[in-house]
C-alpha cells in the first residue's frame, strides 16, 4: 500500500467535507451511478433515486444535477452539505477520498467558480 507523506495525512484530516461538499458540485454527469447502485436504490425500495438518473460521462449514468450543477441529493433541512441519501449514496461517492487528489482538484475548481461568481455577478 502507497505511503502518504505526512504533510498529505495531516491536509486531509484538516479537510472537513461537512463544510465543503465541492465533490457534489460543479460538473453535470460526474457523480456515475452503477447497475449495483441502481440495484441497491430498489432494495431499499427508494425506486424513486432511479428516476433522477441522467446520461453521464463515458456512456454511464449519473446523478442528476440542479441548475448550480450541484447534485439533487445535495442538503438536508439547514445541513446544505449534508447528503440526503448519504446511507444508499452511489459507490462513487463512497470511495470518494478525503484529500486525495480528486478532493482538491474539486476544492480548486469550487474556489475558482465561487472567485469567478463574485468578480462577475449577474
Amino acid at each position: 500500500m502507497l505511503e502518504l507523506p505526512a504533510s498529505v495525512d495531516s491536509q486531509a484530516e484538516e479537510l472537513d467535507c461537512l463544510t465543503c461538499s465541492a465533490c457534489c458540485r460543479g460538473h453535470a454527469g460526474v457523480i456515475l451511478v452503477s447497475a449495483e447502485d441502481l440495484l441497491r436504490f430498489k432494495r431499499a425500495a427508494r425506486p424513486e433515486l432511479a428516476e433522477r438518473i441522467v446520461p453521464g460521462h463515458f456512456s454511464e449514468e449519473a446523478m442528476e444535477t440542479d441548475a448550480n450543477g450541484a447534485c439533487v441529493h445535495l442538503g438536508r433541512p439547514g445541513l446544505p452539505h449534508h447528503c440526503s441519501i448519504y446511507e444508499i449514496r452511489p459507490d462513487i461517492c463512497g470511495e470518494f477520498e478525503r484529500g486525495g487528489w480528486q478532493c482538491l482538484e474539486a476544492r480548486r475548481f469550487s474556489a475558482r467558480a465561487a472567485a469567478s461568481a463574485t468578480a462577475n455577478p449577474r
